[in-house]
């Protein structure tokens, strides 16, 4: 199993970084791996819930079943996934007050398929700044 985790500041409250990334219907203007929903799509989230997404990770495409494990409004989203060829997932969002802003974290977790191949850490490489261009986003979106 990989995981990648990356941070930023964003320059806006908790609340207003949480309408964008707990969202699900704003995850493509945002989240640069996620493409869209292919299926009906729970708003607003709760844990429990389920979805399959439309993905793409290093020019390939990927389906991905979604549960959310964990939501508690406006700080925390935890998700687990596997993919049609059995890789499994994890995906957790972090925003975290720091009075005039949001430190947001982001953690991606893998096992199986491409991650455990000798391309294990250009998949590892590729997803970190697929992630850090998905803070940019977000900064962009709540700015």
């Amino acid at each position: 199993m990989r995981t990648v985790e990356v941070s930023a500041t964003c320059s806006a409250s908790p609340e207003k970084v949480w309408e964008v990334m707990a969202d699900p219907f704003r995850w493509a203007e945002w989240l640069t791996i996620h493409k869209s929903w292919k299926s009906a799509v729970p708003a607003p989230l709760s844990q429990g819930d389920a979805a399959t997404a439309a993905a793409r990770v290093m020019n390939m495409p990927v389906a991905i079943d979604w549960t959310f494990d964990r939501v508690e409004t406006p700080n925390v989203i935890e998700m687990s996934g596997i993919t049609r060829a059995g890789v499994s997932l994890k995906l957790a969002i972090g925003i975290a007050d720091m009075g005039t802003a949001s430190k947001v974290d982001l953690s991606v977790s893998v096992d199986g398929g491409m991650i455990d191949s000798p391309m294990g850490g250009v998949f590892q490489s590729s997803l970190t700044g697929a992630l850090n261009t998905s803070l940019r986003n977000v900064e962009a979106l709540v700015a």
